[in-house]
């Protein structure tokens, strides 16, 4: 049984990593755990499925609730995971709200605090929020209203989620939630909402189209491709 674990800065990123592997791995016998310091300074188990003879991948989902506390968990977490067999280590943040033009640095700067050993360990940045790869999933948006087209995305909103570059947009989450309230939906990041999001996305288009459109997205994913591969 090969072991994963994804440190993840929120609720939004730990409810679609969990759909997401579970779509990209669900009939490759997956079990996923949760841990959240949601409601504790310490991470406490919120979800486990259970392990069987057929389980080939085990996830553990790691919520810091802090994007600032995501390569700290990592590195206080790094001896226990390599000890009980985790064989790859990844983290997911938002650059926001650090601004683009300091991107790089900050890059370098988590590289550099990250936990080095015997098992690979890496960070990803979503550009600007994760809601950017929501956004470039235009279908989805159809799916919460058959009028939320991209041509009447950008003719009210002023940009097209289909054609421009949503890793560009400064505030992504302000985004989707000014679409969402356009037609009566709300988004203010509640577990509900966030189920609601995570169900809509397709997740064969994500994997199939979005992973050469959205940088930040690609390597996300060709992490968790290679774990499952090799």
């Amino acid at each position: 049984m090969k072991k994963l674990a994804i440190f993840v800065e929120g609720k939004t990123e730990q409810i679609f990593v969990k759909k997401l592997l579970t779509e990209i791995a669900g009939k490759l016998h997956i079990s996923i755990e949760i841990k959240s310091r949601e409601k504790s300074n310490s991470a406490q188990v919120i979800m486990k499925d259970p392990v069987t003879s057929a389980t080939k991948f085990y996830v553990l989902i790691y919520n810091s609730c802090r994007d600032e506390s995501v390569v700290s968990d990592m590195r206080d977490q790094y001896n226990f995971l390599t000890t009980a067999g985790y064989e790859r280590v990844i983290g997911l943040r938002d650059v926001y709200p650090i601004p683009i033009a300091e991107k790089f640095k900050l890059q370098r700067g988590l590289n550099y605090s990250l936990p080095k050993g015997s098992i690979p360990v890496n960070i990803v940045l979503a550009v600007m929020e994760i809601e950017a790869w929501f956004l470039a999933e235009y279908n989805h948006f159809i799916k919460i209203d058959s009028s939320l087209t991209p041509d009447r995305i950008e003719e009210l909103f002023g940009f097209n989620p289909q054609t421009d570059d949503m890793e560009a947009r400064l505030k992504p989450s302000d985004d989707i939630k000014q679409i969402y309230n356009h037609v009566g939906k709300g988004y203010n990041k509640s577990e509900k909402q966030l189920n609601r999001l995570a169900a809509n996305l397709d997740y064969e288009f994500i994997y199939i189209k979005l992973v050469n459109c959205v940088p930040s997205l690609g390597e996300f994913i060709r992490y968790i491709d290679n774990f499952i591969i090799y």
